[in-house]
């Protein structure tokens, strides 16, 4: 009962925050100096007649809330409505790139929560030792490199020294596809490596140092039962939960790997929207990236109360 009344709690501030937030999106585009008119003609001859045609016809002159209660509605039954730019379905254009996005965040979490955890717990096993030193200064260096700058570096690299690597082009089967975000994600996968390995290596030298491992071994258990059956369990919960987050939070950070290797993923279809004054666009994507967020940190809650009874909902 306790945790269905949490589930319900949670839901319904999940809720508020999203139309909060969405609301708020919306507004502050309207008060920008950007014309939704002036974007939507383009290069096309601004006449009075086609002005009040494109205002009648998405009724822009409506009062702000009504025009929000309208796009929200819409939103709820799934129609995201149209880009300004191009006049395309904004649903689908999101939709087409979706792939690339989804793809990097798992790809680089599965790839970097893997080596962090390898990494954190090999260092953590030999505490004090030269490669304890090594592991956790690569970890140090990695957490201070900016991602922009690794980016360009490593893209140098590839163009310049692997033959027939390019980054520009479409694909046209899963095995292109993978080719084509495999170096971006492990570029982003670094970021997961520097962070959740020096968490590991921390909780998993707490853990050692703790009597119930003192008393484990008095008992003549095994040295790798302790470890990996008691301390390591205990060690990597705290893990999981901040990999969650970092998961949740990796949807906008995308947007430099996007940029830099030109690959057609919402982040740069958020930068660019951005840049064109987009207003559907940007508002669906900005719901889109907080809806993401805050279900994942949900999951990740339910998630942690699962693995670790002890913790108590609230």
């Amino acid at each position: 009962m306790k945790r269905f009344r949490f589930i319900i709690k949670r839901l319904l501030s999940m809720i508020v925050i999203m139309f909060l937030v969405s609301f708020l999106v919306f507004v502050v585009l309207r008060m920008s100096d950007a014309d939704p008119l002036t974007v939507m003609i383009g290069n096309n001859q601004s006449t009075p007649e086609l002005r009040q045609a494109l205002t009648e016809k998405y009724h822009l002159d409506d009062p702000v809330h009504i025009q929000y209660l309208r796009w929200i509605k819409g939103v709820l039954s799934g129609d995201f409505g149209t880009d300004y730019v191009d006049g395309q379905d904004v649903k689908g254009l999101i939709m087409s790139r979706l792939p690339i996005t989804f793809g990097l965040v798992i790809m680089s979490s599965v790839i970097g929560s893997v080596i962090a955890v390898i990494m954190g717990v090999a260092a953590a096993l030999r505490k004090g030792r030269p490669s304890d030193a090594t592991i956790s200064g690569l970890m140090l260096v990695l957490s201070g490199a900016p991602s922009f700058l690794v980016s360009i570096l490593i893209l140098i690299f590839m163009t310049k020294y692997v033959p027939g690597y390019s980054f520009i082009g479409t694909y046209t089967n899963f095995g292109e596809f993978l080719q084509r975000i495999m170096i971006p994600s492990l570029i982003m996968a670094l970021t997961f490596v520097a962070m959740l390995g020096r968490i590991t290596r921390s909780n998993m030298i707490n853990q050692l140092q703790s009597p119930y491992i003192a008393t484990a071994a008095a008992k003549g258990l095994k040295q790798s039962n302790i470890t990996y059956k008691h301390a390591f369990h205990n060690a990597v919960i705290p893990v999981i939960t901040v990999a969650g987050y970092m998961i949740a939070g990796s949807i906008g950070s995308t947007v430099i790997v996007e940029q830099v290797f030109s690959l057609p993923g919402i982040g740069g279809l958020l930068i660019s929207a951005i840049e064109e004054n987009n207003f559907p666009i940007v508002q669906i994507l900005v719901l889109f990236m907080l809806g993401a967020y805050l279900v994942m940190s949900f999951v990740i809650d339910i998630l942690y109360t699962v693995l670790d009874p002890r913790v108590d909902l609230k």
